[in-house]
C-alpha cells in the first residue's frame, strides 16, 4: 500500500469517487508535509479557509466548511457536503481534538448515513514527544469496534526524517515502508523503500528543489528499476511577483525519446496571498481533468489540497479585535520574533495566552519577551486601571 502524496489518486481509483477520496485523504497523514512543517518549510498562517466548492472533471460538485473553536484558530471540523438535484447534502464529516499544547491528538472521520445522522469510519491518533509529532495510529471502524489499520512512526536527526511504516495483520504490528527524508540547504531527498525478504529495498525517490525563500520550486519523481533510478514524473512550479505560485506543471517522462513532455497544467488566483480558484487542464486540446490542486493560503504557509478539476475557496482573518473590546490597544511588531510592545491608555498590564486559553505569562510592563514561545497565533489580554480588558490576537514567527 502507498502513502503520502499518491494516497489520494490511488483512493480514487480504487473507490471511484473523489468524494470519499476527499474525505479519506484528508485523514490521512501527509507524512511529507510534516517533515516540510518540522524543516519550517510549511509555517502556521492567520488566514484560514472558510469554505472550499470544488468539482470534479466526471461532474460531481462538493462543498467543504471549515469550523474552528471558539478562538476562530484551531480547525475542529471539516463538513464535506456532495451536491445532488440542486441541493447541498451531508456526505462526510472530520473532526479534530487538541491537546494543551495545540496540537491535534485525534481526528475522526465519519460518513453520512442517509437518515440524517454520521457512521464512524476512520480513526487517527496522534503522539508527541519533546513537541515534535512521534507517531500516528489510524484505525477503522469494523460496525463493532476499531480496528487497527496503518501506524507512522517519526524519527528526527538533524537533516535526517525517517517515517517507518507499520502495518496491522491481525495480531501485530509488521514494518511496511520506510520513508527517509534528508534535507539540504535547498534540497529534500525521499528515499521510499519497502520490506522484502527481510530487508529495505528501493522503489521510489522524490525530490523537492527548493529556491532561497524556501518555496518548493520542483519535484522529481523517480523509480528504481533494473538497480537504477529512472525519471517518472516532474512537477515544476511557477511563482508570481508576491511569492505565490501561480501555477503548476505536471511532465511525464518519454522513455522512448528521453524527454520530458508537457501533461497538465493546474493554475491559480489569488487574493492578498490566498489562493481563491484552481483549475487543472490537459495541456493538449485543454481537456477538463482532476488532479492535485493545492490551494496555498497565507502567502504559501500553508495549503490545502483538493484532488479535483476546479475549486474555490473563500477564508476568514484571525487577526481581528475583538468588536466587543471597551478599550483600544496595538501590538507591534506584528508577526512578533523576540519582544513585542503594546501600546495602550490606561495601560495596567497584559497577559498572554495559548489559542486553547491556557494562559502561558503575564507583565506590568508594556513590553514582553516572546523569544520563548513558539512559532504560531497567540491571544493577548490588555487591562486598564478601571477594570477594562480587552483582547486581541498576534501571531509569533
Amino acid at each position: 500500500m502507498k502513502k503520502g502524496l499518491f494516497v489520494l489518486a490511488v483512493l480514487v481509483m480504487a473507490f471511484g469517487n473523489a468524494g470519499f477520496a476527499q474525505h479519506k485523504a484528508n485523514l490521512k497523514s501527509d507524512a511529507t508535509q510534516n517533515v516540510l512543517k518540522h524543516y519550517g518549510v510549511r509555517d502556521e498562517t492567520s488566514e484560514v479557509p472558510f469554505t472550499a466548492v470544488w468539482h470534479t472533471a466526471d461532474g460531481e460538485d462538493f462543498r467543504t466548511t471549515y469550523t474552528y473553536d471558539e478562538y476562530e484558530y484551531y480547525l475542529v471540523e471539516e463538513l464535506v457536503e456532495m451536491k445532488q438535484d440542486g441541493a447541498w447534502l451531508n456526505y462526510s464529516i472530520i473532526t479534530y481534538e487538541y491537546d494543551f499544547s495545540g496540537n491535534v491528538f485525534e481526528a475522526l472521520a465519519m460518513s453520512a448515513d442517509g437518515n440524517g445522522g454520521w457512521e464512524p469510519e476512520d480513526l487517527a491518533v496522534f503522539s508527541y514527544e519533546n513537541g515534535e509529532l512521534s507517531e500516528i495510529i489510524f484505525q477503522y471502524w469494523d460496525g463493532n469496534e476499531w480496528v487497527n489499520d496503518v501506524k507512522e512512526v517519526y524519527t528526527y536527526n538533524d537533516n535526517v526524517t525517517t517515517v517507518l511504516y507499520w502495518d496491522w495483520n491481525g495480531n501485530n504490528w509488521t514494518s511496511d515502508e520506510l520513508w527517509t527524508y534528508t534535507k539540504t540547504d535547498n534540497t529534500l531527498e525521499v528515499l521510499i523503500q519497502y520490506m522484502q525478504g527481510g530487508a529495505w529495498q528501493n522503489d521510489e525517490k522524490e525530490t523537492y528543489t527548493l529556491d532561497f525563500d524556501e518555496h518548493v520550486t520542483e519535484i522529481l519523481y523517480e523509480l528504481w528499476q533494473n538497480n537504477t533510478w529512472v525519471n517518472f514524473v516532474k512537477v515544476i512550479y511557477h511563482y508570481n511577483d508576491e511569492g505565490c505560485y501561480d501555477s503548476k506543471l505536471l511532465q511525464g517522462w518519454m522513455v522512448n525519446s528521453s524527454v520530458w513532455e508537457d501533461d497538465i497544467i493546474c493554475r491559480f488566483s489569488y487574493v492578498d496571498g490566498n489562493a481563491v480558484h484552481g483549475a487543472a487542464v490537459k495541456v493538449e486540446g485543454g481537456i477538463a481533468c482532476d488532479d492535485e490542486l493545492e490551494m496555498a493560503y497565507g502567502y504559501n504557509a500553508a495549503t490545502k489540497t483538493f484532488y479535483c478539476n476546479e475549486v474555490d475557496m473563500t477564508y476568514i482573518d484571525l487577526t481581528g479585535v475583538d468588536e466587543n473590546n471597551q478599550a483600544n490597544f496595538k501590538v507591534y511588531p506584528v508577526p512578533a520574533e523576540n519582544e513585542i510592545l503594546i501600546q495602550a491608555e490606561d495601560f495596567q498590564k497584559a497577559e498572554i495566552y495559548s489559542v486553547t486559553g491556557q494562559k502561558l505569562m503575564e507583565s506590568l510592563r508594556d513590553r514582553m519577551n516572546v523569544s520563548t514561545l513558539s512559532s504560531g497565533l497567540y491571544i493577548m489580554k490588555v487591562y486598564d486601571h478601571e477594570g477594562g480588558c480587552a483582547t486581541q490576537r498576534f501571531m509569533v514567527k
